[in-house]
């Protein structure tokens, strides 16, 4: 998702209940799982390829997630669940799909097995290296004087090694209204902090309780590192 601009061609996404909003990040709700039937598997220096009847779905792309059950070879070394593949090709006159993707375990040339296969789309981070500020999101307010609780998500790659990301609010979508919100509970700033490679001291999921708020957005500072970011908060 784009940084956040203070323009007004610059729209806040609608945050809908039940889905999630990408702050940093993105993901696509309109694709599917490819589902495949599997015909082979190898390994080679860690790398594992397999071949597959491909049932339906799309083609996936490098980074989708692929996890395998009810496979037989090297001792069930194939049955993954939800690791990055590396690529994807499909051969549109067998109905054969190949996929390789990293696996640890000993070489073993390409023999017949059988299993299922699922490959979910993966989410999408964003590269952040310094002080960032996302794109706002906009959260309407229940009847009455009704509250509600956001959960928030940030997630951050092994490169970023310190980071903190605090949650901001405002009424409208202008630069100098926005302000941190505070946990209704202990009054502290509600953020996620990044303290290592895949460590935190808080999060990478936390909480907005009691809140009504109408816009969000999230506050990335004090970034040691470079690698890719996915923030979402959910409705």
């Amino acid at each position: 998702m784009p940084t956040y601009v203070n323009s007004p061609f610059a729209r806040p996404q609608l945050l809908q209940k039940g889905v999630p909003a990408y702050l940093i990040g993105s993901f696509s709700q309109l694709t599917g799982n490819t589902k495949l039937a599997l015909l082979t598997d190898a390994i080679a220096t860690d790398v594992a390829t397999i071949t597959a009847t491909f049932i339906d779905g799309p083609l996936p792309v490098a980074g989708s997630l692929i996890s395998i059950i009810n496979s037989t070879n090297s001792s069930g070394a194939f049955n993954v669940n939800r690791v990055p593949i590396t690529s994807a090709s499909y051969n549109a006159t067998t109905n054969v799909m190949t996929v390789v993707f990293p696996l640890t375990a000993s070489n073993q040339t390409a023999t017949a097995d059988a299993g299922t296969v699922a490959i979910e789309p993966a989410e999408v981070g964003e590269t952040v290296s310094g002080n960032y500020t996302s794109q706002a999101v906009l959260v309407q307010a229940p009847e009455g004087d009704s509250q509600f609780t956001l959960p928030l998500s940030v997630t951050g790659g092994s490169g970023i090694t310190a980071m903190t990301a605090a949650l901001q609010m405002a009424i409208k979508a202008q630069s100098n209204e926005w302000t941190a919100v505070l946990d209704a509970v202990t009054g502290n700033a509600v953020k996620v902090v990044k303290t290592g490679a895949t460590t935190y001291t808080s999060g990478p999921v936390v909480e907005a309780p009691l809140e009504r708020g109408y816009l969000y957005r999230l506050a990335i500072t004090s970034v040691t590192g470079s690698d890719t970011v996915i923030a979402k908060i959910g409705g």
